[in-house]
């Protein structure tokens, strides 16, 4: 049980992202084989490797027995932590040095594919585990937990994919960029990697067992895992597209907009925002169809189904012997007097939108999960009846032909409903309860109790209900059953009904009714 209890590691990929490496030949500037000081570096904050070191140990409490590739990765990390910690303190204008140079490029993303590869290991050698345990609630815990230690938002592990080229100008120089935002492809291979064994172990369990989107305890579990990556602090957030219930989808994605700007000796080239958006512009996709996973996830980030792209001219009047270049994020400090362009423009409220959106479908995706297939709907309902007595047996009561009586009653009935159709827009509901009910001809009639069975019929908000009163008698002509057959309009878990009341030894009439039910 302790290892079902397993909590992963913090935002698998929350370490630094390496930017292109900007070198631009030109008798302004040194190419890069000689100078890679001429480097656009992106470095996160040297806490988010602190919490990784954390995380390391808090796995290494939570998993039975020693694993000696656990142990040495803790001890890399150390020494990986004190190179982060040295290299992460350059400034925006200071020149980067070949060791930390070589630390971004190369001992960084080693040390990546090693923790992603160890801590996969264990994990999924855990999650193999739990398959053979009886408990369903359980396994899809195990699988929520694993899916932690690989959340990744989009804003993480970015590259600036293409270059900036000068051409010289009576004064000074011109520098053309063009560039796309590319989500590192090393990390994202990795990242594949472990979501398709993600897939593979805890298919059976995450998707319904018909086949057809996620089971509810799923998606409960998911909503809870969102909201302790915002409580530790990661943008990270997961999405389900169940758009088309027979391919359901997981999919990373970012849980608001983040910034950056780009200068280049001192001057802004362009502005960039990784904004929220639907499956088809994730970087990481999970995809479940037919018994098999799919893992694919879009290379570049992605704007209205077309990769964002920078690409302009800046003008500069003087001379450089070298061009320093510098990705900035809003959320990582060291920004003082930076531009990320406006708070909001036309990128930003698009992005909004398409959020806003991807929620509204992911809600209303939930809760076509929450109607398919068998649930328990109690219902709760209060009916006023109005009808007259042309029964032959009317003088048994002691009333005239043809009096008016008004019956109210209060219903309970416990059912079970079944939601049928790819949007369970068609219901059907049985069940039983009790009613009390009275009967007013001229002051009280009777006040009685009886069973109650209930067979209803929707599509959508519409329905048919046919309700049953199975009075006990206590004559043959006394006895009072109804027969309620009516047509229903449901507003959320509340819904109105009227229609046709046939009563036994009394006659027909009419009905309203307000009610409640789930």
């Amino acid at each position: 049980m302790n290892l079902l209890k397993c909590r992963a590691a913090h935002s698998l990929f929350s370490l630094c992202a390496i930017a292109l490496a900007l070198a631009v030949p030109s008798v302004f500037a040194q190419p890069a084989a000689e100078s890679p000081q001429s480097a656009s570096i992106f470095v996160q904050d040297p806490a988010v490797f602190h919490q990784r070191q954390a995380d390391l140990q808090k796995l290494k409490s939570s998993v039975a027995g020693k694993y000696e590739g656990l142990d040495s990765l803790i001890d890399e990390a150390g020494r990986i932590a004190k190179m982060n910690d040295q290299c992460a303190t350059i400034s925006i204008n200071d020149v980067m040095g070949d060791e930390c140079w070589t630390f971004f490029r190369v001992e960084l993303p080693a040390f990546e594919e090693r923790y992603l590869r160890v801590t996969g290991e264990i994990r999924f050698g855990h999650m193999e585990m739990s398959r053979s345990i009886d408990d369903r609630k359980l396994q899809i815990d195990a699988c929520v937990d694993a899916l932690y230690s690989f959340a990744q938002s989009k804003d993480q592990f970015l590259n600036l994919q293409g270059g900036v080229f000068l051409e010289p100008l009576s004064e000074g120089f011109q520098a053309n960029y063009d560039f796309t935002l590319q989500y590192e492809p090393e990390h994202q291979k990795h990242a594949f990697e472990i979501a398709q064994k993600w897939g593979e172990t805890c298919r059976n369990m995450v998707v319904r067992q018909d086949g057809t989107g996620f089971a509810p305890y799923f998606l409960e579990r998911l909503e809870k895992l969102n909201g302790e990556l915002a409580d530790n602090g990661s943008l990270a957030v997961y999405r389900t597209d169940t758009s088309n219930v027979h391919k359901p989808t997981v999919y990373m994605d970012i849980s608001r907009q983040v910034r950056s700007a780009y200068y280049l000796n001192g001057v802004k080239l362009f502005h960039a925002r990784v904004n929220a958006g639907p499956a088809s512009e994730s970087n990481v996709r999970i995809q479940f169809e037919d018994g098999k996973v799919k893992v694919d996830g879009e290379p570049v980030v992605m704007r209205r189904g077309e990769p964002q792209k920078f690409k302009g001219s800046v003008n500069y009047p003087q001379k450089a012997s070298k061009l320093n270049g510098r990705w900035i994020w809003e959320n990582q400090g060291n920004n003082e007097g930076v531009d990320f362009g406006p708070e909001e423009d036309e990128a930003v409220i698009d992005s909004v939108n398409a959020a806003e959106l991807a929620a509204r479908s992911a809600k209303e995706c939930a809760a076509v999960e929450r109607r398919r297939g068998l649930h328990f709907s109690p219902w709760i309902g209060l009916s006023a009846a109005i009808a007259t007595f042309s029964d032959k047996n009317y003088k048994a009561f002691d009333v005239d032909e043809d009096a008016l009586a008004i019956l109210p009653d209060a219903i309970a009935a416990a059912r079970f409903r079944i939601g049928i159709g790819e949007q369970a827009e068609y219901t059907v509901a049985i069940g039983a309860g009790v009613f009390a009910g009275a009967g007013f001809v001229d002051g009280l009639q009777r006040i009685y109790f009886a069973p109650v069975a209930q067979l209803e019929l929707g599509y959508k908000s519409f329905g048919l209900r046919e309700t049953a009163v199975i009075a006990i008698p206590e004559t043959d002509s006394e006895e009072w059953m109804q027969f309620k057959t009516g047509l229903f309009y449901g507003f959320g878990m509340f819904g109105v009904e009227a229609g046709f009341d046939v009563i036994t030894n009394l006659g027909k009439g009419g009905y309203l009714t307000l009610f409640w039910n789930m």
